[in-house]
């Protein structure tokens, strides 16, 4: 069954598990975070935060770290870890402009239709000196065919995804007047022919 982001995740919250659970999810983390400037000190959002994975991450290296998710079932597994945590959208952020340091959203804005909003809206609330660092399934994966799925109670069931191009990516930076750092598309050893995940640092 295909499901709407929200409704998926909001099925999927209670067995997803709190670290990467495939091989792509390994990828992309690995990569973003070798793409993280120093923490120490820095208040930091993670945009599309889930269970908390980042959170996790981000406050082991010293970070202030907040979290969003639009899925209450989500959030209610990041609030088990002590994390700080708020229900919004990544297009309405409930923050300052210019009230954070860093703003990371991994595997996120694949579930946003609207791409060039999200990032504006996360390029808005980062200070002067700032960075996004974020991730999505590469946006070859859309026409290949690729899906996110689950299994419930013995059903398999896949998340719809929003399938942005690598020049709607950097046409979203460039309108929300972010300049892309960093931009990496590692590949998996066991499907080399094409990458995997997109990884993309654009800094204020």
């Amino acid at each position: 069954m295909l499901l709407e982001p929200q409704a998926a995740y909001e099925l999927w919250a209670a067995t997803y598990p709190p670290e990467p659970h495939n091989a792509l999810m390994a990828l992309e983390q690995q990569t973003l975070l070798s793409l993280l400037p120093d923490l120490r000190g820095r208040t930091v959002l993670d945009a599309g935060c889930g269970t908390g994975r980042y959170l996790r991450l981000l406050r082991s290296r010293g970070a202030k770290a907040i979290g969003i998710d639009l899925s209450s079932a989500m959030l209610s597994r990041a609030r088990a870890d002590q994390a700080r945590v708020a229900r919004a959208n990544v297009c309405a952020l409930p923050l300052g402009a210019m009230s954070v340091d860093v703003v990371v959203s991994g595997l996120a804005l694949g579930d946003v239709p609207h791409l060039d909003a999200a990032i504006a809206e996360m390029a808005r609330v980062i200070r002067p000196g700032g960075c996004l660092l974020y991730s999505v399934v590469h946006p070859l994966g859309g026409p290949a065919g690729w899906s996110r799925t689950f299994t419930v109670s013995g059903r398999q069931n896949a998340v719809a995804t929003c399938w942005h191009s690598l020049d709607e990516h950097r046409r979203a930076c460039a309108l929300a007047r972010l300049d892309i750092t960093g931009w990496e598309e590692p590949v998996l050893a066991v499907a080399a022919e094409h990458p995997a995940v997109l990884v993309v640092r654009a800094s204020r």
